[in-house]
């Protein structure tokens, strides 16, 4: 199931004087960003998610610029990812907007894949006036494949791999999920334009040109991926996290402060260990009676930073009117991803690079030296300060 143009596709539903309208989502054009997503009047303009705002400005000058209105889009993601938890709970969700369901078990009760692909279809529509793309198949690439296809409000199904052989043959290869314009244009290079020119070539001879990612494409060129959605909360490991029960309970906000700077940087170490990326970041409050508070945060942009799960703990402490003295805190990261999807100005992106590859480093230097041998001036002043009152050994 994918949303379409999901972020420009609320802002017209909300503002019904936008419809028709080549949409822009992103940045205002004096500024430096980048298009979160567009409406399909803009596309037609040749307007893309990803392009500098700059060069959608040159293609769409007539366009409406407009920045995302994230917390809203959470809003309304929520109550369609409550339609899908209705048809199975194996569910693996992309971002805010789309999402793999696997509805094997669900044949049973349902009676077909096409009712239910269809149930879902009216179902998001009645309930938030938008529509989105329904794509069946045999497996999880296939299946995305499928819901491109007739889309917007699209429904295709792909039944077998001699069915998508043949209806795909004729595709350009950025049609596969993972080739994108950039690894269309390598392999223009070598006479592969189409998903049959690829299929005809031997795996051996793609692995010879492109390493163990010529395998994935002989193997994606046929249709053949994998077929495994977890179910939810299940399979590997969907969080981490780290937590501090204090030997005597914290009224203290700037003691408790410190605590979720060095909690975060535990995960942060723990998420960059494991090469993942978090896009719920839940705050974990025992009080001294043991009862137990969560609140969490679903991001647009998934992180693994220190500065940044920080930052969303303490916003989330900071919204938690705290009940009584604290006997626990604890910070966990989930909705993983081995991805980071950004959608981000420029210079926020820029950012983002100099910050992972700083990470890489301080990683190299934690393996060697241990995970102290590096601190922030902040942590270490909450070290510091927790020492000092015997929170912190």
């Amino acid at each position: 199931m994918d949303m379409d143009a999901f972020f420009a596709s609320v802002e017209i539903r909300d503002d019904p004087s936008l419809k028709g309208k080549p949409l822009i989502i992103g940045a205002l054009p004096t500024e430096r960003g980048i298009v979160a997503t567009c409406s399909y009047e803009a596309r037609a303009y040749g307007v893309h998610s990803g392009m500098s705002i700059k060069d959608a400005y040159r293609l769409c000058p007539m366009g409406i610029y407009r920045h995302g209105r994230y917390d809203r889009y959470r809003q309304v993601s929520d109550r369609i990812h409550g339609i899908l938890t209705d048809y199975t709970d194996q569910i693996e969700y992309v971002g805010l907007d789309e999402g793999y369901l696997d509805i094997t078990g669900s044949l049973k009760l349902f009676k077909s894949a096409d009712r239910i692909g269809h149930e879902i279809k009216k179902r998001v529509l009645d309930t938030t006036g938008l529509t989105c793309s329904i794509g069946i198949s045999y497996n999880k690439m296939t299946a995305k494949m499928a819901s491109e296809e007739k889309k917007p409000d699209g429904f295709f199904v792909i039944p077998d791999p001699e069915f998508f052989q043949k209806y795909m043959k004729d595709k350009p290869v950025k049609a596969l999920p993972g080739v994108g314009a950039k690894g269309a244009a390598v392999l223009h290079g070598i006479r592969i334009d189409t998903i049959g020119q690829l299929s005809a070539w031997s795996e051996e001879s793609l692995v010879k040109r492109f390493g163990q990612a010529g395998s994935e494409l002989y193997r994606h060129a046929r249709g053949i991926a994998s077929d495994h959605v977890e179910r939810l909360g299940e399979g590997k490991a969907k969080s981490y996290g780290k937590e501090v029960t204090y030997q005597h309970d914290m009224t203290d906000p700037a003691e408790m402060d410190s605590t979720l700077k060095l909690l975060a940087r535990q995960v942060a170490i723990g998420l960059q260990k494991r090469e993942v990326y978090a896009y719920t970041i839940t705050l974990k409050i025992k009080y001294s009676n043991l009862k137990l508070h969560t609140r969490a945060v679903s991001l647009i942009n998934p992180v693994q930073s220190a500065s940044q799960l920080y930052k969303e703990a303490a916003r989330l402490l900071k919204k938690s009117p705290l009940s009584g003295p604290v006997r626990l805190l604890g910070i966990s990261a989930s909705s993983l991803t081995e991805q980071p999807e950004f959608q981000l100005t420029i210079s926020q992106a820029d950012r983002s690079l100099r910050e992972e590859s700083l990470n890489k480093s301080l990683m190299g230097l934690y393996q060697r030296f241990g995970k102290d041998a590096v601190m922030t001036g902040g942590e270490l002043e909450s070290r510091t300060l927790l020492q000092e009152h015997g929170l912190n050994d």
